[in-house]
């Protein structure tokens, strides 16, 4: 009896040792790239040091942009905290806790959107991403019922079904399982676990807080990093790794495949860290791509356009649901901050589909409804295919030419509408 009551303690205080060190180190320096990315985001929001007079929002599109630093008493600076796939119900709760964390207040936030993040509403609840059961969020007494509904229809009265199958990384589950794993830890990484009570309510609420309460351990919420901790090829450092970093800022370099990530996990980290620092949060994904997968990639994207419906019948599009957008221009008009709206470059082909079009008329009238804000325009909307590794991200090519584009044409423009707006105050 004692040696067992021995062998509880020794595992309780192992754990508990283990829980410690995490909590004092950074372990996440070891993890996957995805999650390193959006706790290095999240530790510099709160810490309070950030200081840019423009912050930038936006997707995995976005974050090729890169941020800026005044020359001259007419410019801002400018740093970009775009975030992968997380949706756009998150950016007001991210400015909140920007603001609350002591960071400098910013004189205007530049939201870099694509069509779907700000014409579709904040879409389907994280518990069904796809949209296949419900489009919108339920009350617990709406759940309880359509539950009870569907265990009649589906479970006595026909066999149940699997559906939405799909298989990824060697292993065969639903597909909004599958999205949740890859895409879930930007909520659960990004924010506390109060953070997401006060941001979501009914049956969304507590699938987010199902999902974050293992996240309160350390050694869990770390686990991937503790795991390479073990590994001692996840601790080199090349010395050269920061001349690397600048040497994988060449297209050329990129595109024939000197540029994939190092073994170390640590190491990669470190290179990603740089880049994100010296460009102003700017990080392009798609510069990690084997270039043998872009090839394929650009491929199919390339059918896929061949195969793009050119319907032209507007009683069937999709009507714009500016949710998002009125509640971002409302948070930043009730904070004293001002909003602009750019409007991002897509594929070409994609952009000029009849509905695509329509979609951009309704926006540039939504916007006059808002004189307040500033709208911003690239010259061109859409670039060719080949600047894209797939349907939505640039390659190193498309990263060039929209920067090229954003800092020598856009931010002019933003600079002006900023220094006009502060004169007439």
């Amino acid at each position: 009896m004692r040696s067992k009551f021995i062998g509880i303690l020794f595992a309780l205080s192992f754990f508990a040792i283990l829980e410690i060190v995490v909590r004092l180190t950074d372990v996440y320096y070891f993890e996957q790239p995805e999650i390193f990315f959006v706790n290095l985001k999240k530790n510099y929001v709160e810490s309070g040091k950030a200081d840019a007079d423009i912050v930038v929002l936006g997707d995995s599109r976005s974050m090729a942009l890169e941020g800026y630093s005044p020359k001259n008493d007419k410019e801002f600076s400018v740093y970009n905290h775009s975030l992968p796939a997380m949706g756009p119900k998150y950016y007001r709760f991210f400015l909140d806790k920007y603001l609350k964390a002591g960071n400098k207040k910013p004189k205007m936030v530049l939201f870099a959107a694509s069509p779907k993040l700000y014409s579709s509403g904040y879409g389907p609840p994280l518990y069904d991403p796809s949209g296949k059961v419900v489009t919108s969020n339920e009350s617990i007494s709406q759940y309880i019922a359509r539950r009870w509904r569907e265990g009649w229809e589906k479970n006595i009265f026909q066999s149940p079904k699997k559906e939405n199958i799909i298989r990824y990384g060697g292993k065969q589950d639903d597909a909004d399982q599958i999205l949740w794993e890859f895409f879930g830890h930007r909520y659960l990484h990004q924010f506390s676990i109060s953070e997401l009570w006060n941001q979501y309510e009914g049956v969304e609420r507590l699938f987010i807080i199902s999902k974050a309460i293992p996240l309160l351990y350390q050694s869990y919420r770390f686990h991937g990093g503790i795991r390479n901790l073990i590994s001692s090829s996840h601790w080199k450092l090349s010395k050269d790794y920061l001349t690397k970093s600048k040497f994988c800022e060449d297209c050329k370099n990129v595109e024939v495949g000197l540029c994939m990530p190092p073994h170390s996990q640590r190491e990669d980290n470190l290179i990603i860290q740089d880049q994100i620092d010296r460009h102003l949060g700017k990080y392009n994904i798609s510069n990690r791509v084997n270039p043998q997968l872009v090839a394929l990639a650009r491929i199919q994207a390339k059918e896929e356009v061949k195969n793009i419906s050119h319907n032209t019948d507007i009683s069937s599009f999709e009507k714009p649901d500016y949710l998002v957008l009125e509640e971002l221009i409302a948070y930043t008009k009730e904070k004293g901050i001002r909003f602009g709206f750019v409007y991002m470059p897509w594929i070409r082909e994609r952009e000029n589909v009849p509905e695509v079009q329509y979609k951009l008329g309704e926006l540039r009238k939504f916007l006059k409804t808002h004189p307040e804000v500033g709208s911003f325009f690239f010259p061109d909307s859409g670039y060719p295919i080949d600047f894209f590794v797939d349907n939505i991200h640039y390659d190193c090519r498309g990263e060039t030419r929209v920067n090229e584009e954003f800092h020598n044409l856009i931010l002019p423009e933003v600079f002006r509408f900023l220094q006009n707006r502060e004169k007439s105050n």
